[in-house]
């Protein structure tokens, strides 16, 4: 809701998460290009875009108080990854934390369920604090310590327990009064160097010498945070010492503020008579953040809702406005917002508290004395007397389906402060979820359904992320004339419910997804944790409300008993009385993105118009400054490091029981899930014919989306949310690891649900996986498994939304479109990728929505004919289509489950044969290099480039995995980011699917980007390029991502997908162990130089400035819609 935090890397949130951090501005994690398949074959659907660049551009989403994965791992098996995507095996917690390390000390440190607990009274002195408060938490398992510190007043949050995946946060008040980005621009400088690390870039330069499973650091509208997480105990200590130093003591350059904020440069630098332009890299950053509806509407919102305080001001920096900062006014605002006294700290996990606060105390904070910090307080909103409506300009989608439905209109209110009444804020979340979210919601009801437009407008739902709480709801992709119709209609809407209520069922049932959610274990429940306090602690509410989710549930039905009009009045209270309320209504402008340019070339030529020749001669000078600093060898020896000792010979196991249930392959996992459990099963996909598969991703994500058996989509969504946690369906692709052009794709339904309600999840699996029945369809007919063909409407509003979000997707998620095009056609894997989740199915799905192509959703249309025989060839085919089952639970469930579980088999096996077999048909795959430029409305550019390279076999794979590595951080970050002023770059090997790609996000540049991949693959065929400490740092950074935890609903699934063994997994983990500079310069010089006219090419980029043409060169410049650009 309005813009709030965003993490670049989206992963959808329940609705339900009230402190769900999705950070905006956040430092890039460079050089990881990744797609699910690298490690165990891909997952289709949404998963395949998501993950594509969580690690390249972003910080891993977070997750919150009511939202999914918050719960500590506790003494339990900790799971492994094995490449740069997904990675499993397993362990106990103690041995982990034994393996990690290589030190003496270290080895006999107890961690985990034997380590020391804390002996702490309230009231007791520890290092220059003060315990405050001691509270038990049992729902998480862990002790929470308030401490405040004697002399500078900043608080600290303890919550010690027993998991080995410590974090630590320390994060301030960062208040801006103006649109300059200030307190972005300053949370990437003071990671360039500080008074103990004077060393270029120590962030970036610490992602390589940790085993770290989270750094990063983000601004928010009103705070500014710099977390991480480790196991290994020297390492956090490495990462603490670095990180205080970077947040108290920064260097805080004018060469780094140019490098990272913005500058005048001329286009050739030394040249003083080419253009003059400005650079910088939150500057390209931001430019690409703002050139999306989303992000514009959004805006517009908070600056209308909150006039009067810093959130009306845009925090990440308006580009327009990030060029009026000074170097001045950034060194300003550290020195009063980046003080202990406007600081929150917070700690979490097995080590020891004291040492810690020593540290902390020592390093840092004994260095000051108490701020007054008082006028850095958020005041609350002055309230209007009457509600007010605004209309504003915002850009286009790079494709719509329909031209004359382009507009965007949201109705929001100014809600309650988040820091007073934990108890109302959890009411409001569940009044948010309870109004909007699903079929049987009376906002989907009144703007969805109807298809008035294209889906909910961006800022849609209840956001507790300020000091003051917000609520918006509205809809995109409509008609001007029907803006004031929706206005009406979303009011008259709130006036029911605040007569009607809302059914105790439907309430209930979003209980129940709160308990799940509560009780689903993370292994980022530390950084989870942390992320979740901050809104409210920030603002002057207790960090312990946060984790008092059991009282505050029974503190709630007591509420709902005890005043049976509790909902009616709550909606009345905050809405229907609310005179704090705004409307926006934005208009498209197909020049937006464009006049934008025109307006800062022309503010730019007046600029070197005027220049005197001196000006021009310092400008001049100051590029040359900042490149030769720039293109020094960092002298990093100062810096805290680990070594490969650290890295863990051996991978953490899974213990994986397999047998037979009803002739089924099951496999057992037996693991620590708190009391819910888990249920996958997998599909064969082969025998599919090929003219169904650009219908599989929308069979996935429609599969239980149009009711079942006699229950409509309503009744089926309310059974669903009321018993289960959901379930998902996935595609997924597995490469053969001794062979590229070999792959096997599968369907893979996911279940999972409290151990009480196993049986229902299974009868409501039983309905979901039986055949549709042959077509063609018969109207008067009962509907049998999925109602395919009696939802032509529901059919319509499911993909008008799904061709609404895919379009919009295409500027933002640029990178990983642009990767998926230019790896299509180098393998068959990759070019199904790319049919199924790449434009191609983009421009699929917005066909099938178009008006010629209303009679394909009808009973007995072309698309629920087709998703009615992947029906009937998935649950219903002659042959076995059943692979295997997997099952993650405790122990103590198994029986229960296997009971169910056969009971489901049986019904499954009875369909066999019910349906008519289809006769499969193929297609040959044909490789195929491209050079394709892709023109979009974006004021920036993503680059990609792949080169096919081995099995995961293969001799040279290991030594590919590390070059990725070792030349985005040595080679591509100071060249794409430093000196091109992209926002993220790098490469990376996909080891399990055979390429290798180069990659650019948010990038000024274009073709000139081309230029500095070949010229990075020369370098590192070079002699001499890379050192062996390149190498150690190297291995560390791949460990680190080969060895993050991962939570227990996941171990084992590896296996479970692509079978590929521990015992594979641990050769594997040895050939990159043993990988040596010699081996790192061939695979260089044999995939990337002599190969280099065996790579595909794909830009995604300003189609203001399409540096190449149709038809020259092998290139082709096509619009998202696949066609030629119009010239």
């Amino acid at each position: 809701m309005l813009n709030h935090l965003t993490y670049s890397a989206v992963r959808s949130m329940s609705s339900l998460a009230p402190l769900t951090q999705t950070l905006r501005w956040s430092k890039p994690l460079c050089g990881k290009l990744q797609r699910t398949q690298s490690v165990y074959g891909s997952v289709s659907n949404l998963r395949r875009a998501q993950s594509s660049l969580s690690q390249q551009c972003a910080a891993r989403t977070s997750s919150t108080l009511f939202g999914k994965n918050l719960r500590p791992l506790s003494a339990c098996a900790v799971d492994k990854y094995t490449s740069s995507s997904r990675k499993f095996s397993t362990t106990s917690c103690k041995a982990q934390a034994q393996a990690s390390t290589s030190k003496p000390a270290e080895a006999t440190l107890p961690r985990g369920v034997d380590r020391v607990p804390l002996d702490l009274k309230v009231g007791q002195k520890l290092h220059g604090f003060t315990v405050t408060s001691i509270e038990p938490v049992d729902e998480f398992s862990l002790t929470a310590y308030i401490l405040t510190h004697d002399v500078t007043g900043a608080q600290y949050l303890h919550a010690d327990c027993d998991d080995t995946n410590n974090s630590f946060n320390v994060c301030f008040r960062t208040v801006p009064d103006d649109s300059t980005g200030v307190a972005h621009i300053l949370e990437h400088t003071v990671l360039c160097g500080s008074e103990k690390y004077p060393v270029r870039d120590p962030f970036f330069n610490m992602l390589k010498r940790s085993l770290n499973t989270f750094m990063n650091a983000m601004t928010a509208p009103d705070y500014t945070m710099y977390p991480f997480s480790t196991r290994n105990a020297a390492d956090y200590y490495n990462l603490l010492s670095v990180y205080l130093d970077a947040a108290f003591f920064p260097k805080l350059s004018l060469v780094d503020f140019r490098q990272e904020g913005h500058r005048l440069e001329f286009e050739e630098p030394e040249d003083p008579n080419s253009k003059l332009m400005f650079k910088g890299v939150v500057f390209n950053e931001m430019k690409g953040a703002m050139s999306s509806i989303g992000s514009r509407f959004s805006g517009a919102l908070s600056k209308e809702l909150y006039p009067s305080t810093t959130y009306h001001h845009n925090s990440g920096g308006d580009p327009v406005d990030i060029p009026s900062l000074t170097h001045e006014d950034l060194k300003a605002f550290h020195s009063t917002h980046y003080h202990p006294s406007n600081a929150l700290f917070y700690s979490y996990g097995d080590l020891p508290l004291a040492e810690t606060l020593e540290k902390v105390n020592s390093w840092a904070l004994s260095k000051f004395d108490k701020l007054d910090v008082s006028h850095l307080e958020v005041p609350d909103e002055l309230r209007f007397d009457e509600p007010r409506k605004f209309q504003v300009l915002g850009p286009t989608d790079a494709m719509v389906n329909d031209p004359e439905k382009r507009s965007t209109v949201a109705v929001a209110w100014l809600l309650n402060n988040i820091a007073t009444d934990p108890v109302e804020v959890f009411a409001l979340q569940i009044a948010g979820d309870l109004l909007i979210n699903g079929p049987n919601a009376p906002l989907y009801k009144a703007l969805i359904e109807p298809n008035i437009g294209s889906g909910y407008a961006p800022g849609t739902g209840y956001a507790p992320y300020r000091r003051e709480a917000a609520f918006g709801v509205g809809l995109k992709g409509v008609k001007d004339d029907d803006v004031e119709m929706i206005e009406k209609t979303i009011l008259e809407t709130m006036d029911k419910v605040a007569v009607e209520g809302f059914e105790k069922e439907l309430v209930e049932a979003n209980i129940h997804q709160v308990e799940l959610m509560v009780r689903e274990v993370s292994p980022s429940f530390g950084l989870d944790l942390g992320f979740s306090v901050m809104p409210v602690w920030m603002h002057g509410g207790s960090p312990l409300d946060q984790l008092r989710v059991g009282e505050t549930i029974a503190e709630l039905r007591k509420k709902c008993e005890e005043e049976p009009t509790f909902w009616q009045d709550l909606i009345k209270r905050s809405f229907l009385e609310n005179k704090h309320r705004i409307t926006v209504h934005m208009q498209p402008d197909d020049e937006f993105n464009t006049k934008l340019e025109v307006s800062e070339a022309e503010l730019l030529a007046e600029m070197q118009s005027k220049l005197s020749e001196e000006t021009k001669k310092q400008l001049v000078t100051e590029a040359l400054e900042l490149a030769e600093d720039q293109n020094k060898i960092p002298d990093v020896d100062s810096l805290p490091t680990l070594s490969v000792a650290d890295i863990p010979s051996e991978l953490e196991r899974t213990i994986s029981t397999q047998s037979e249930v009803e002739g089924v392959p099951i496999q057992w996992n037996d693991q620590a899930t708190n009391g819910i459990t888990y249920f996958n099963a997998l599909y064969d996909l082969s025998s599919l014919p090929v003219h169904l598969h650009p219908y599989l991703p929308l069979f996935c994500s429609l599969w239980t989306q149009l009711g079942v058996n006699e229950m409509d989509y309503r009744e089926a969504s309310q059974a669903i949310k009321s018993s289960t946690g959901g379930f998902s369906a996935d595609i997924i692709d597995t490469t053969d690891m001794n062979d590229l052009d070999s792959f096997t794709q599968a369907f893979m339904i996911n279940g999972q649900c409290l151990d009480r309600n196993l049986e229902k999840m299974f009868e409501l699996l039983s309905a979901l996986t039986t055949p549709a029945g042959p077509a063609p369809f018969n109207p008067s007919a009962t509907p049998v498994g999925i109602r395919w063909h009696s939802e032509p409407d529901r059919l319509a509003t499911l993909l008008n939304r799904r061709s609404a979000g895919l379009n919009a997707s295409v500027a933002q998620s640029g990178l990983s479109y642009a990767a998926m095009h230019a790896a299509s056609g180098l393998s068959p894997e990759a070019l199904a990728a790319n049919e199924q989740d790449g434009l191609p199915h983009v421009n699929f799905v917005q066909r099938l929505v178009s008006p010629e192509a209303e009679i394909e959703l009808m009973p007995a249309g072309a698309v629920p004919v087709a998703l009615t025989e992947i029906a009937n060839h998935l649950f219903g085919g002659g042959a076995q289509q059943l692979l295997r089952c997997r099952v993650a639970a405790q122990g103590s469930s198994f029986e229960t489950v296997e009971k169910h579980l056969g009971s489901w088999l049986k019904e499954s096996k009875a369909h066999e044969g019910k349906s008519p077999l289809i006769t499969p048909d193929t297609k040959p795959f044909i490789p195929e290099l491209k050079k394709t430029f892709f023109s979009v409305p974006s004021q920036c550019n993503y680059v990609a480039q792949t080169f096919r390279t081995v099995p995961y076999t293969h001799a040279d794979s290991p030594a590919l995995m590390i070059l990725g590595s070792a030349l985005s951080t040595c080679y591509l970050h100071r060249e794409i980011r430093e000196k091109g002023g992209a926002y993220g770059g790098g490469c990376s090997a996909n080891t399990w699917g055979g390429r290798f790609t180069f990659n650019s996000y948010r990038d000024p540049n274009s073709v000139e980007t081309l230029d500095v991949y070949r010229n990075a693959a020369e370098w590192a065929a070079s002699e001499g390029s890379f050192s062996e400490r390149d190498l150690s740092e190297s291995l560390l950074r791949v460990f680190s991502s080969i060895d993050s935890p991962v939570a227990p609903s996941d171990r084992g699934l590896a296996l479970f997908m692509s079978g590929r063994t521990d015992e594979v997994r641990q050769q594997y983990r040895e050939k990159v162990l043993g990988v040596q500079l010699s081996d790192v310069k061939d695979v260089a010089e044999k995939y990337l130089v002599e190969g280099k006219d065996n790579a595909s090419v794909a830009i995604v980029g300003n189609e203001e400035k399409v540096p190449v043409t149709h038809g020259e060169d092998g290139w082709e410049v096509l619009g998202a819609n696949l066609k030629p650009r119009e010239e």
